[in-house]
């Protein structure tokens, strides 16, 4: 998870929390590391529960201004949990709307002469929760009080998953949010080949060259009865010089990534789904280099791509309109109307997006391709 200062209601990164939750027979072990961010600083616990019970056995803390490793079984036979792990017990319990429970943990942080005291669930209400990769989930917001640390929260669990998305946190007249970056979420299904990848980019002969430019037809496009003419229809608006072109092998793992996204955006409030990091090392890019549109990829093997481009441009055109009317009369008799028109210059800005598979049959072939729109 992400830590999070907010102030003025803009989070602000300070850390990463990482927990990791594993079991061992009979026990469930709970590690957890927050890291500070441009600092060497670093908080460790190690705790170890009761599989059945979630119940602490032992736990040992590791922070730069203490250090403590407690067995429980010699503090204190009651009945509690220990306070960082209360938040697994959150997630266990039958939460629904006005749900209210107390629970009994121990904070051995505690300035307090007794370490055992409460965590209130003070309510539980319906909410939702927007992920950027994952689209909306229907939430409990459950609202807990420690009085160890006075420490108010709102935990955003899952009302399937019981997954924690996001904890906000009021503590001291400080604003603090945690939330979930999901770097456990992996929709694919083919293994990205970084090695192949790289060598159909690098290791060839091939040659992709291109023309990208849009064409409007206005003829078409203007059903208003005072036109009479356009004068420059099926202009070329060629991509600018310094435009981005990309090329992407077009592998089973970049199609897959493709229609994952095409899917992604039928979901409410969903984010793209992002490449990994080898992945995006394999995205060629290169610039249109002159003022026709023209780009090229070098260095290819055989195999199929994806190209595409994005760009924004400014069509200018001229039309003959109607401006008027004047009635024309021979000898003091009427003999007709006569359409009275001019000229005008225009300018209208449009976005181009095109997209092209390219296939390059043999290892030193040259493709040309035009990335266009008619």
């Amino acid at each position: 998870m992400g830590y999070y200062f907010v102030k003025d209601g803009n989070p602000m990164e300070i850390c990463n929390y990482q927990t990791e939750v594993s079991t061992n027979g009979d026990q469930v072990l709970f590690s957890s590391k927050l890291i500070f961010l441009k600092t060497n600083k670093l908080w460790k616990e190690h705790i170890v529960l009761d599989k059945n019970t979630l119940k602490p056995i032992s736990r040992k803390s590791e922070r730069d201004t203490r250090t403590f490793n407690i067995n429980f079984s010699n503090i204190n036979t009651g009945d509690y949990f220990d306070i960082a792990t209360y938040p697994l017990l959150l997630c266990a319990l039958p939460l629904n709307t006005g749900y209210k429970a107390t629970i009994p943990v121990i904070d051995y942080d505690s300035p307090n002469k007794d370490k055992i005291q409460n965590v209130n669930i003070t309510d539980v209400k319906s909410n939702i929760y927007n992920s950027e990769l994952t689209g909306e989930h229907q939430v409990w917001k459950v609202s807990v009080n420690e009085e160890s640390t006075g420490n108010i929260y709102d935990y955003f669990i899952d009302k399937t998953s019981r997954k924690i998305y996001k904890i906000t946190v009021s503590s001291k007249g400080n604003n603090l949010m945690l939330v979930d970056k999901e770097t456990d979420f992996n929709p694919f299904k083919n293994k990205f080949d970084k090695e192949a990848t790289l060598k159909m980019l690098t290791k060839g002969n091939s040659v992709i060259s291109g023309e990208a430019f849009a064409k409007d037809d206005r003829s078409g496009r203007d059903d208003s009865k005072i036109r009479i003419d356009v004068l420059n229809i099926n202009k070329k608006q060629f991509a600018p010089k310094g435009t981005k072109v990309v090329l992407l092998p077009y592998t089973e793992y970049f199609k897959e990534w493709m229609e994952l996204n095409k899917k992604q955006r039928k979901i409410k409030g969903a984010a793209p789904i992002p490449l990994s990091e080898d992945a995006k090392s394999c995205v060629l890019t290169t610039e249109i280099y002159n003022d026709k549109g023209n780009f090229e990829f070098t260095n290819l093997m055989e195999g199929d791509f994806f190209v595409f481009i994005s760009f924004g441009y400014t069509d200018t055109f001229s039309r003959r309109e109607i401006t008027g009317t004047s009635d024309i009369y021979v000898n003091g008799q009427y003999a007709g109307t006569q359409l009275n028109t001019d000229i005008f210059d225009y300018a209208q800005t449009g976005d181009a997006n095109f997209q092209k598979i390219v296939t390059i049959k043999s290892n030193g072939d040259t493709v040309k391709i035009k990335l266009k729109r008619w």
